[in-house]
């Protein structure tokens, strides 16, 4: 029983063997006929012709006629190149370069009558030798707007050609480009952009190529396509001719329309700059003589939003119209200067002396009066007592403190109270208007360009 199982293995194994190697001259058959069917049409083929330059002429015809004989002369047709575009993936802007960058499946479907068959026993085969690609006639297919392309090499060229029966071809590839895009980034970060993807023949004018959209599904994109910083919110596509002095080209365009996603800069500027500008407003509850933690605590945080501005200014082009970050960046500027300048204010008021007591700056209303007498000052007390207590009062502080020169000491305190309420509700009302307005604009409905 064991001798007969390894027998019965054994026969298995050789029958798998003959098995596979049948298949394996049977593929080798198939390629050396696909490669003598090839020879065989292209023997005679040209290949720097497009498809129709012949068929629709009738020239092909011409050989064949009876002499004497002639047919009028019709003019070659164009060949319609088919377009259709799979996007693998979309790579985010690059507002500093104002690019983007796409790796797609580019996919050109047209007729050429030269290379029909119809006795293969095959509707079609794929032409995956290099030498013979390159025989067979293709569209001058170009970018207009590229900047840099690859053709994808790994573990093979990323290349299929396709040959069917009836003459049709498909030729797809998979590139990389790295495309331009003319940013509008008046309301950057809460921009809508419109990017387009065009292309074009660059030598066949439009009676050698036109160029179409297929009619079903031009754009195809995977469902689980995602884009930094960005949502893809539609894509139209279109024809176009362009005119130059060397001729007419038919091309195509598609536009993707995208909207910038907020949270990126809303944790990466907008909250950082918020608390620098808040922690700025602390100065206001420290001594008005307290020069050197007010001094520092205000030129830091200046300093502090400069670099952050500076690194801000540093992923956006030099464009010259103002933008949604550089009135935030400007404003927030604004509030920590306008701290460091009422300092500068108050430390003055508290350090000048009153040359007469009969004279003051302004009255202090009471809503900014200290409570307690030491805000209050010595002098002010005095005003407030009887005439009769004006004596026992000044017993009571008769001591060398009191008998130093009086300043605008209260002024300078109240001066503070006021910044403390009045910083704060001047940029919150400046964040009731810029929010609602930038973000209103992000939504409003895009408009592709002519």
């Amino acid at each position: 029983m064991m001798w007969q199982g390894q027998g019965g293995g054994g026969c298995f194994t050789v029958g798998a063997c003959l098995g596979v190697l049948l298949l394996h001259l049977l593929g080798q058959a198939e390629g050396n006929a696909q490669k003598r069917f090839l020879e065989e049409k292209l023997k005679d083929y040209d290949v720097n012709t497009w498809p129709n330059s012949e068929a629709s002429s009738g020239r092909g015809k011409r050989s064949s006629l009876p002499a004497g004989v002639q047919l009028p002369e019709t003019p070659p047709e164009a060949t319609t190149v088919k377009i259709q575009m799979f996007i693998n993936s979309f790579g985010s802007l690059n507002a500093a370069n104002m690019d983007y960058s796409i790796d797609v499946f580019l996919r050109q479907h047209w007729n050429d009558p030269r290379l029909s068959f119809n006795h293969t026993g095959k509707d079609r085969f794929t032409i995956t030798n290099p030498e013979m690609q390159r025989r067979i006639w293709k569209p001058d297919t170009y970018f207009n707007n590229v900047k840099d392309a690859e053709i994808h090499q790994v573990t093979m060229p990323n290349i299929l050609l396709r040959l069917y029966s009836n003459g049709d071809i498909l030729y797809s590839m998979r590139i990389t480009l790295k495309l331009s895009c003319n940013l509008q980034l008046e309301h950057f970060p809460f921009d809508e952009q419109t990017c387009e993807t065009a292309l074009a023949s660059y030598a066949n004018t439009v009676d050698v190529i036109t160029y179409e959209w297929v009619k079903v599904d031009p754009i195809q994109l995977p469902d689980e396509l995602e884009i930094a910083q960005f949502d893809l919110l539609s894509h139209e596509t279109e024809s176009f001719t362009q005119h130059f002095v060397t001729g007419n080209f038919s091309g195509l365009k598609v536009h993707f329309s995208l909207r910038r996603q907020n949270g990126y800069h809303v944790l990466q500027t907008y909250v950082p700059t918020i608390l620098i500008v808040s922690i700025s407003w602390v100065s206001f509850w420290l001594d008005p003589n307290a020069v050197p933690g007010r001094v520092s605590l205000g030129v830091t945080t200046l300093l502090t939003l400069t670099t952050l501005a500076s690194g801000i200014r540093a992923q956006l082009p030099p464009v010259s119209y103002v933008k949604a970050i550089d009135v935030w960046i400007g404003m927030c500027m604004i509030m920590v200067f306008g701290a460091l300048l009422e300092f500068t204010l108050v430390n003055w008021l508290a350090n000048k002396k009153i040359v007469n007591p009969a004279s003051k700056i302004f009255k202090i209303p009471k809503a900014l009066a200290g409570s307690d007498a030491q805000e209050v000052g010595c002098h002010d007390v005095l005003d407030e007592k009887e005439p009769g207590q004006e004596k026992q009062v000044a017993e009571d502080v008769e001591d060398p403190a009191a008998k130093a020169p009086k300043t605008y000491m209260n002024h300078a305190r109240a001066f503070d109270r006021l910044c403390r309420a009045l910083f704060p509700i001047t940029f919150f009302v400046f964040n009731l208007i810029y929010w609602p307005y930038y973000l209103t604009e992000q939504h409003k409905a895009l408009q592709v360009p002519d």
